[in-house]
């Protein structure tokens, strides 16, 4: 094994995890395109990746649950119901498609997302008043927690978590750049819930992809290993930071990091 590809990569990968556990995001929209500039093939970066994010998730969830107490349980669960056997059969497929149209389905997934989060910017800061009255249809379920209160709409995001989550694992991301702005745009969950709410799919759907991965074309753990324990401390760090920073200059941040890792995805599609 190349040490300098090595100690590269557990660096990179430590910085990007720092910044994008912030937004309770594995941060995989970074990962695959940086290891793929450090030489790494295409399907060796995507499953290098989904271990990091499984890596980061279980790291931002022991913050998140510990330190904030924002996430909704019940909700990442309802979440992954779809989201685990859709991210699953993303990575057992994934082998026989493209990387060429990998590359740029993951692209079109971020660019879509930092757009919803950028006209719907109002929607990630004010959730405003609610009760349980205003969720009396069967497909609508009230939730409360120490950010506010919100209406999750199943019949609408169950379906979109579960096409983001085969997305997802098919080209080795967690999918919470689409989700985040799917359960706030469509449900009105407070942003800093829908991020720490995010870590804990991060880590299941990865963990299924990985399984999906594993199972149709392996994976090469001696690199990727370091590269998780990397991911690991990133997120420990990055997750602690969250809390310190303003809502409105976290929601403009999340949105700069969907585009600038989808215009490097592009290039890396184009090159």
């Amino acid at each position: 094994m190349d040490m300098t590809l090595v100690v590269s990569g557990i660096l990179v990968i430590f910085s990007v995890a720092v910044v994008l556990s912030i937004f309770g995001k594995g941060g995989g929209e970074f990962y695959v395109p940086l290891l793929l500039t450090l030489g790494l093939p295409f399907q060796s970066a995507a499953g290098a990746s989904l271990l990091c994010l499984i890596f980061s998730g279980t790291a931002m969830i022991i913050v998140y649950h510990t330190r904030t107490k924002n996430i909704d349980w019940p909700l990442a669960i309802a979440l992954f119901s779809t989201a685990g056997s859709a991210s699953f059969l993303g990575g057992y497929f994934s082998g026989g498609v493209p990387v060429v149209y990998l590359k740029l389905t993951f692209a079109t997934v971020l660019l879509v997302a930092a757009a919803l989060m950028y006209m719907k910017k109002e929607d990630f800061l004010n959730t405003g008043p609610l009760s349980a009255g205003n969720c009396s249809q069967p497909y609508l379920w009230f939730r409360s927690g120490g950010e506010g209160d919100y209406c999750v709409n199943l019949l609408a995001v169950l379906p979109l978590v579960g096409i983001v989550g085969f997305l997802a694992g098919m080209v080795g991301i967690s999918g919470g750049g689409l989700i985040v702005p799917i359960l706030i745009i469509l449900s009105r969950v407070p942003l800093r819930t829908a991020f720490s709410t995010n870590s804990v799919l991060v880590l299941l759907t990865s963990a299924t992809a990985i399984i999906g991965k594993s199972a149709s074309i392996g994976m090469d753990f001696s690199l990727a290993i370091p590269l998780a324990s990397a991911a690991f401390l990133g997120a420990i760090i990055g997750a602690t930071l969250s809390k310190r920073i303003d809502l409105r200059h976290l929601q403009r941040y999340f949105v700069v990091v969907l585009v600038v890792a989808a215009v490097w995805m592009i290039y890396r599609a184009m090159v």
